[in-house]
């Protein structure tokens, strides 16, 4: 499903930054920084991330162009496991450059390394690419969004992580049950479905602008030199084309991280850990993702370790009135690292217990 806002009840300051963004000097048909505006403010995308599920009334009409209507729905968040909002402040004078093609959206889970990041969506104006744009077109002589003849409002996009369709990728058309391809060279757009966002670990989001296709489908990021007035910073001949990108995924990520959560439950059955099993090589294992999370806890519980021959190996206390997880550090009592090996663990809260195990591979 595609989601954007419909008509947003922006907070003053989401107000004044759609102004900021929004508004534009001299011919409107000339998508540039403004007078006091920086190259890098032009290119900033403001994101905002919300643990929850948006939803509106394109949620029953997704086809619709959002903000062309007032459904039913309420403009609100609902409670969901593993699942984060996505908001992001479309940029009028940019969507009316003749290179811009559309947004792409990335994550990262456990670190901000741009290099990890994963696309999870790309909004696609390009021809032959993926057919995923519903929002409005900016009208380049007015520079107003519009669904047709139709004034449209939705200066706001909206991505729900994971509850969407995903995004566009070119897999072969036939594969065997191992899913090795048995028509190579004949290739197909797929719609694929990110898996949702772990409860509990740190994530981070960012949107870059998609640039128009030319040549080849390449579908590649606009690229926009940081000249800034010094073409020292590009390269040995200060070549404009060696210069950093101001369309980059760092410039337009969110300032800080955000934890999915469905707060605390009081059904010990669902009680789990994630990941299981914990995978050093893995992208888990970061200077600050050294860590397993169990998830779906009560506001109080103690957590048990075990080794499978019984020693205990740590014990956790949980505290939380809002997170429904706890992390451990896969360190001992001691403080040591606990080695490869199943370990067992026991979740006790009041009169009711639950126990599982879990897989620790070095």
């Amino acid at each position: 499903m595609i989601r954007n806002a419909g008509r947003v009840r922006c907070t003053p300051v989401l107000f004044l930054l759609a102004l900021v963004v929004t508004a534009w000097a001299g011919s409107p048909r000339v998508a540039r920084a403004q007078t006091g505006e920086t190259l890098q403010q032009y290119w900033h995308i403001p994101v905002w991330v919300q643990a929850g599920a948006w939803q509106d009334s394109t949620l029953l009409f997704p086809e619709r162009c959002g903000g062309r209507f007032q459904g039913p729905l309420p403009d609100s968040v609902r409670t969901q496991a593993r699942t984060l909002t996505v908001r992001f402040l479309r940029n009028r004078r940019i969507e009316a450059r003749p290179d811009f093609a559309g947004y792409r959206v990335y994550r990262g889970v456990g670190s901000p390394d741009t290099s990890a990041l994963v696309l999870l969506r790309r909004y696609s104006l390009n021809v032959g690419g993926s057919p995923l744009w519903n929002f409005s077109l900016v009208d380049t002589a007015t520079l107003e969004f519009r669904c047709g003849t139709v004034l449209a409002y939705d200066s706001v996009a909206t991505y729900v992580d994971p509850d969407s369709s995903g995004s566009y990728q070119k897999v072969c058309r036939r594969t065997n049950p191992a899913g090795q391809c048995l028509s190579r060279g004949d290739s197909v757009w797929k719609l694929v479905a990110p898996p949702g966002p772990h409860d509990g670990f740190r994530t981070w989001y960012a949107v870059t602008y998609e640039a128009k296709n030319l040549v080849d489908n390449d579908y590649t990021e606009i690229f926009a030199p940081d000249t800034s007035g010094d073409y020292a910073r590009c390269g040995t001949r200060g070549d404009p084309a060696t210069c950093p990108n101001l369309n980059n995924k760092l410039a337009n990520m969110i300032a800080e991280p955000v934890e999915p959560t469905v707060g605390p439950t009081a059904n010990l059955l669902n009680v789990s850990v994630v990941p299981n099993p914990f995978r050093e090589a893995e992208r888990w294992d970061r200077p600050d993702g050294h860590e397993i999370h169990f998830i779906n806890l009560p506001s109080q519980a103690r957590i048990r370790i075990y080794t499978v021959a019984g020693d205990l190996v740590r014990e956790l206390n949980h505290n939380d009135t809002v997170r429904d997880f706890e992390r451990w550090d896969l360190k001992n009592a001691d403080g040591r690292d606990v080695v490869s090996g199943i370990y067992m663990y026991r979740v006790e809260a009041g009169s009711f217990t639950a126990q599982n195990r879990f897989v620790v591979i070095r």
